[in-house]
């Protein structure tokens, strides 16, 4: 079962990449949105095609694994959530719907639900116990993949006026902040620690035929750059820059 899983898990996540990018590009057609998000759609499309190539041989690199991850969990999340128009995401939340389905959707985009799921990944997914299983067979890695990808569209909802439940900017840029710590943390440790971390590495010589601490260092370092956006984000919504701009634009 296992190598079956591998040999499609990749498959399944290059389709899942091209029904995002058609489906955007004929939303936008159809209901006659704006270039820029079939755009979003598109990139994201692409991004998880090309994040699947990383997620189908954990093993040859720390560094590109680690990037495959992040970009479902902090890149491809709001390229997702742009595709849609602010203006359609509030009709939709508006639309009539049985209790258990506003009392799910209510739950999902929680504040103290999506922070909680994403700092307890960022921190779940850097404990041996876990990443481990995930670095040696794909039955472990493809999901992780899901619930980064998850974890992350519950994060940047909070970033989205249309979607959030905070009501104050500086809020949702503190929450930002705060809320990215932990997955920092984890990233300077796989920067400057000494040893290798985790043992299906350690006998192990990476892509691009370095060490295995060099690409521990390197995963640390891909870990830190891609949450750079999002810091930025939560540092602009943290001083008020938005409300300034539109304000201005008023």
């Amino acid at each position: 079962m296992s190598g079956s899983w591998n040999s499609s898990a990749p498959w399944l996540w290059l389709v899942a990449s091209a029904t995002i990018a058609v489906t955007s590009v004929s939303a936008a057609v159809l209901r006659r949105w704006s270039a820029w998000h079939a755009l979003s759609g598109v990139a994201a499309g692409v991004l998880i095609g090309a994040a699947a190539s990383s997620l189908r041989n954990p093993l040859s690199s720390m560094a590109s694994y680690t990037a495959a991850l992040m970009v479902l969990n902090l890149w491809v999340p709001p390229l997702l959530l742009a595709s849609v128009p602010a203006s359609t995401w509030a009709s939709w939340r508006g639309v009539p719907a049985p209790a258990a389905a506003r009392g799910l959707a209510g739950w999902l985009l929680d504040p103290w639900v999506a922070a909680s799921v994403f700092v307890l990944l960022s921190v779940m997914v850097s404990l041996p116990g876990i990443f481990e299983p995930a670095l040696v067979n794909a039955l472990f890695s493809a999901p992780l993949g899901i619930a980064e990808l998850c974890s992350g569209l519950l994060f940047w909802c909070q970033l989205f006026r249309c979607l959030r439940a905070i009501r104050h900017d500086w809020q949702a840029g503190l929450f930002v902040l705060l809320g990215t710590m932990p997955m920092m943390a984890v990233a300077v440790v796989w920067m400057f620690s000494q040893n290798v971390l985790y043992m299906p590495y350690l006998n192990v010589i990476c892509q691009w035929n370095v060490p295995p601490l060099v690409d521990q260092h390197w995963a640390g370092f891909v870990m830190l750059f891609a949450g750079l956006p999002l810091q930025i984000v939560g540092m602009w919504r943290l001083a008020g820059l938005g409300s300034v701009q539109r304000a201005a634009a008023g």
